[in-house]
């Protein structure tokens, strides 16, 4: 009978959901019909008559089949769709209102926190290669994703070159191209060409790679190792030419692409107190796209991941690598002591544009200053300005993945 009484609110579960979702289709006589019928079973359930609750299930059951729908017999299906909107409703609503997931894709921040960065592999060499299983492994725990570029015939190797930026880093043609993300998402991709005997060999990375691409490329081809030369006409790009040529089978570049670190960002905090200077924030860029735009060539709106470094009121500067705040050195936090020390991978402060050398920066009220810490390779507020409390997100608070010694509460 404890078995039957389960079936039997079960049943009534599904009458009540019909009658509240279908009555509005549902002829008002059968309305009286199935009222009646789940009355019925209901009083039934207070008894110890199994036979007439049975019978009056079997009464209710067949209503319910011809006014139910698709909703009733409920199937797997069903089920599941029902499971997963209201998984879905749950993620949604944790990452609108609470927490939610970020991949740093830059190394603006490096080196406390790691966008996507390169490993280089010795070409033909394969003592130094990850094997299947190791590159399963870095793939589960790094989430590097391996890259490699074979020759299919021999002759001189040459590659689209652009010349070099302001640092000295060699750069190359890159042709934008559609792709996807997580195999669904449509985006944009990253091409580069290296041609062997004028065959183009062609590999793609994800857009947010392309400055590390040109890091590896320089280290593969390197200029001062090969010629290059003009195209007539062409003003886009000149030709580098490497002294040494491939042969059919030879590896042109094999590397590996470690994934940005990924990290979940607290949005409830800032609702309840104003952003402090020293935390690591995110913020939508719509409001600053088009300066940001000028120095990137991309207008695309992003999110930003950068040291929150001054708030409205405060005059900033930067002098010989240290941070001043209305003319002394930043400490509220040991990291900006870090960075004007040189310690590690950190390299100081750099000077440019809106703060350059012997310029100050008054932020206005409402605004703030964002700095990357890896101040030599960050597009930040020295070069588009601040950022609106609007656009304001959250804070980074803990880096869930990949599994490296960043793993865990964000600096």
């Amino acid at each position: 009978m404890k078995k039957l009484r389960k079936s039997a609110k079960e049943m009534l579960h599904a009458a009540n959901k019909i009658y509240h979702y279908r009555r509005d289709v549902i002829p008002e006589g059968r309305l009286v019909e199935l009222e009646k019928a789940v009355e019925e079973v209901q009083s039934l359930m207070e008894g110890d008559h199994p036979q007439k609750l049975e019978a009056a299930m079997d009464r209710l059951d067949g209503l319910l089949k011809k006014i139910g729908g698709k909703m009733y017999p409920k199937t797997i299906w069903n089920d599941n769709l029902e499971v997963a909107l209201v998984a879905a409703i749950i993620v949604i609503g944790i990452r609108t209102f609470f927490f939610q997931p970020f991949i740093i894709p830059t190394n603006s921040m490096y080196p406390t926190y790691s966008g996507m960065n390169a490993v280089v592999y010795q070409q033909n060499e394969t003592a130094g290669a990850p094997s299947g299983l190791q590159r399963f492994f870095r793939l589960a725990t790094l989430g590097a994703r391996h890259r490699a570029l074979v020759a299919e015939n021999s002759g001189p190797v040459e590659l689209p070159f652009l010349g070099y930026d302001r640092s000295g880093q060699a750069r190359f043609l890159a042709e934008p191209v559609p792709g996807r993300k997580f195999l669904v998402l449509p985006t944009t991709h990253a091409q580069y060409t290296v041609l062997v005997d004028g065959t183009p060999h062609k590999l793609v990375v994800p857009m947010e790679f392309a400055s590390e691409m040109n890091v590896v490329l320089g280290e593969i081809f390197d200029p001062e190792r090969g010629t290059v030369r003009r195209i007539p006409g062409n003003d886009r790009h000149a030709m580098l030419r490497m002294h040494q040529e491939a042969a059919a089978g030879d590896e042109l570049l094999r590397f590996d692409i470690t994934l940005g670190d990924a990290l979940f960002v607290d949005r409830m905090s800032y609702h309840f107190r104003k952003p402090k200077v020293g935390d690591p924030f995110v913020f939508r860029t719509d409001q600053v796209q088009q300066e940001i735009g000028r120095f990137s060539g991309d207008f695309t709106n992003k999110y930003y991941i950068k040291r929150l470094a001054g708030v409205g009121g405060e005059t900033l500067e930067i002098r010989d690598g240290t941070l001043l705040v209305d003319g002394r050195p930043r400490d509220e936090k040991e990291i900006f002591e870090r960075i004007a020390a040189g310690e590690g991978e950190y390299g100081g402060y750099v000077n440019t544009e809106l703060l350059g050398e012997g310029q100050q920066m008054k932020i206005p009220a409402g605004k703030f200053h964002s700095l990357g810490d890896n101040s030599s390779n960050s597009l930040d507020s020295r070069y588009w300005g601040n950022v609106p409390k609007e656009s304001v997100i959250g804070k980074a608070f803990f880096i869930y993945y990949p599994f490296t010694s960043r793993w865990g509460p964000a600096e």
